[in-house]
């Protein structure tokens, strides 16, 4: 499926960008890399925090001209990576068309098997993971 939907888009001429939540899981990707090293997310990842792009560089030009972006093994990334792409890509965008939406109005495709590896919070509680997975994400 993902496979597909990557060249559907490409076909087109629309640039997509592939990640994945782990290094071993980007390199079976085509064109892959992890979510940290393309968005620029900070390793400690809280509540407050936005991708490291600076407005104008050639990343956050490479973001304005994605029209997807396919996340592989979602469930092992913290809700706050989302978070911060989310928030990063409406300053980046900086649109009052799309604002209303989320990652404004990218598509962005979650993958991965959610009954496997959860995110990991360190001395953290079955509540502590439960609230740090993506299904607690605000979207």
């Amino acid at each position: 499926m993902r496979k597909t939907l990557a060249s559907a888009f490409r076909s087109k001429g629309h640039i997509i960008l592939t990640v994945a939540s782990s290094g071993i899981t980007s390199l079976l990707l085509s064109e892959g890399r992890t979510a940290h090293s393309i968005f620029a997310i900070p390793v400690l990842t809280l509540q407050n925090s936005t991708c490291n792009v600076l407005q104008g560089s050639e990343l956050a030009e490479l973001l304005k001209l994605t029209k997807l972006i396919i996340w592989d093994e979602a469930p092992m990334a913290h809700k706050f990576c989302f978070e911060a792409l989310d928030k990063s890509l409406r300053d980046i965008m900086n649109s009052s068309n799309n604002g209303d939406f989320p990652f404004d109005g990218k598509f962005v495709v979650f993958g991965g098997d959610f009954r496997k590896i959860l995110p990991i919070i360190p001395r953290g509680t079955r509540s502590d993971i439960v609230n740090a997975t993506i299904n607690a994400f605000y979207l």
